[in-house]
């Protein structure tokens, strides 16, 4: 059965990459999830429930389209409860980061299917639920499958619409530049984050919490960037020094780490962190929608959207 039953303008399109799709989604459950999912419906998008969170990845290739995962927060909190721990599954930050990884596991599941029909899946980025809407217009004959799992229902929209790099923005993109400081001690990774965001925010780095605060003291951050490995072991203690200084403690901290261990990530979060970065996953979307999210600030949908001819 086809996920997305085409109009006649991507009628080609739409059959050739929705198998893969629903294919992907049945597999990351029963693979990486462990448990069932199965399509029960195909549906249009005004018909679909909406759930709480959602991501979308863009689509390129033969056609330029937007796929969204759209997910409840039950389902989400069930799921971070068995595969990382279940002192996180009430986390807020944690929750919106595991539903846009979801999203990357169900595109990467798909990869090799679609890169054998010319199609190509970017990275997940978070955007507001009731964008979706917008961003699939009455005209562009979008569909949405409805999926049930041994955890919660799942919503998967899909539409030949655009790129989303067309459609998607930050608000204030460039009206408010944040101010930015990234501790590292390595002197390359810091210069690669620097490179990374000094298009959008003003940045500042330090080898050192203590190199940091003399920064902040001169001109205030509005975020701190930290890494959390070191020679010495973890540096989540860090985070405590940062929100326990009068120079910092108002200051969000976002942290950075190679260790898939959850142990650290914790500490972090117990001691004031906002979010979490994985190095070995990051992308600079990822790593911009963090810090967006960071400040409050959301993706946003342009309002004019059109289909694809």
């Amino acid at each position: 059965m086809s996920l997305i039953p085409a109009t006649h303008t991507t009628e080609t399109l739409t059959r050739r990459f929705s198998d893969p799709v629903t294919n992907s989604v049945i597999d990351v459950f029963k693979y990486f999830v462990g448990t069932t999912a199965e399509l029960e419906k195909v549906v249009e998008v005004d018909e679909a429930p909406r759930f709480d969170r959602s991501s979308a990845i863009e689509v390129n290739g033969p056609g330029k389209g937007i796929v969204v995962v759209n997910v409840p927060r039950e389902l989400v909190s069930r799921a971070v409860s068995v595969l990382i721990d279940e002192e996180l599954a009430d986390d807020e930050h944690v929750l919106t980061d595991f539903a846009c990884e979801l999203s990357n596991m169900i595109a990467g599941q798909a990869k090799k299917a679609v890169d054998h029909m010319g199609f190509q899946l970017g990275h997940p980025t978070v955007i507001e639920t009731e964008q979706i809407d917008t961003l699939y217009p009455p005209e562009a004959g979008s569909r949405c499958g409805l999926f049930q799992t041994g955890i919660g229902p799942l919503a998967v929209y899909f539409g030949f619409v655009g790129q989303l790099g067309e459609i998607i923005d930050f608000e204030h993109e460039m009206t408010d530049r944040k101010r930015l400081i990234v501790i590292d001690q390595d002197e390359m990774n810091r210069a690669l984050f620097k490179g990374l965001l000094h298009e959008r925010y003003k940045v500042e780095t330090a080898s050192s919490i203590e190199e940091a605060f003399i920064d902040a003291a001169l001109n205030s951050p509005d975020l701190i960037l930290l890494d959390l490995d070191g020679a010495d072991g973890n540096h989540a203690e860090s985070v405590k020094y940062i929100k326990e200084s009068p120079l910092t403690r108002g200051v969000e901290v976002l942290v950075m780490t190679s260790n898939r261990s959850t142990t650290a990530i914790i500490q972090a979060f117990n001691h004031g962190a906002s979010d979490y970065i994985l190095k070995s996953d990051f992308t600079k979307q990822i790593l911009i929608g963090k810090i967006e999210r960071a400040f409050g600030r959301t993706p946003v949908v342009k309002k004019a959207v059109s289909a694809i001819d």
